[in-house]
């Protein structure tokens, strides 16, 4: 772990109880050791030393605040048609560690509506990850409940489809990229976004696949 996150991260003490402090009792933490906190509120990494010990908490005091390297994040935004939750929550932390900006859940006309994303557990994952990866934030997430009315926030789409022009003749700091359901788009979804680009690959992927492709294609 780079960091830990602790909502309080800033108070002069830190109690640490929970997943956070059998963590810290895995790494076999010793009174006067150091950890950082972060809150992903502020721009500040907190260094607390451990001053406390029990069975079932730790206590921490705060030692000093750094102020926080600046990342340059890439602003890509991206977007995916709802599929199994569980997909979903795996294809994060690699958008994450990425640097994808934001990430768009929308459901499409081929999403199953019985799907229900669980934004507190995905909140969890994304915070897991940028602790083990070093990201000072968090990818932002935002849910629609139909293509309607994400194309009521977001005008310049490009659907993701299986022919469409070159993808590298689309501006990524100007467009959302938005990845279909497995099936792609139907027909009236394709009426309704007149942009769409096509990967570069002579197989068909999986839309966790595609949606990580798309995002390391403009990142690294």
């Amino acid at each position: 772990m780079r960091f830990l996150y602790h909502i309080q991260s800033g108070e002069e003490y830190l109690k640490i109880e929970n997943e956070t402090f059998l963590h810290l009792k895995a790494r076999r933490l010793k009174e006067e050791d150091e950890v950082a906190f972060k809150n992903f509120k502020d721009k500040f990494t907190y260094i607390y030393k451990c001053v406390q010990l029990e069975k079932k908490f730790f206590l921490f005091v705060l030692k000093e605040k750094k102020i926080e390297q600046i990342q340059q994040n890439s602003k890509l935004h991206l977007a995916l048609a709802v599929i199994d939750p569980k997909v979903i929550e795996k294809t994060l932390p690699f958008l994450n560690e990425l640097g994808v900006e934001k990430l768009s859940l929308v459901y499409m006309q081929y999403s199953q509506r019985n799907f229900r994303l669980d934004e507190k557990r995905m909140e969890k994952i994304l915070i897991e990850s940028s602790q083990q990866c070093g990201r000072n934030s968090l990818l932002k997430l935002e849910i629609y409940k139909d293509f309607e009315q994400f194309q009521s926030k977001y005008k310049n789409i490009v659907l993701i489809d299986f022919e469409g022009e070159n993808l590298l003749n689309f501006n990524p700091l100007e467009c959302v990229f938005l990845v279909g359901a497995e099936g792609g788009f139907s027909q009236l979804e394709r009426t309704k976004c007149f942009q769409k680009a096509k990967l570069n690959t002579p197989f068909v992927l999986k839309a966790q696949t595609a949606i990580i492709a798309l995002a390391s294609k403009f990142i690294i």
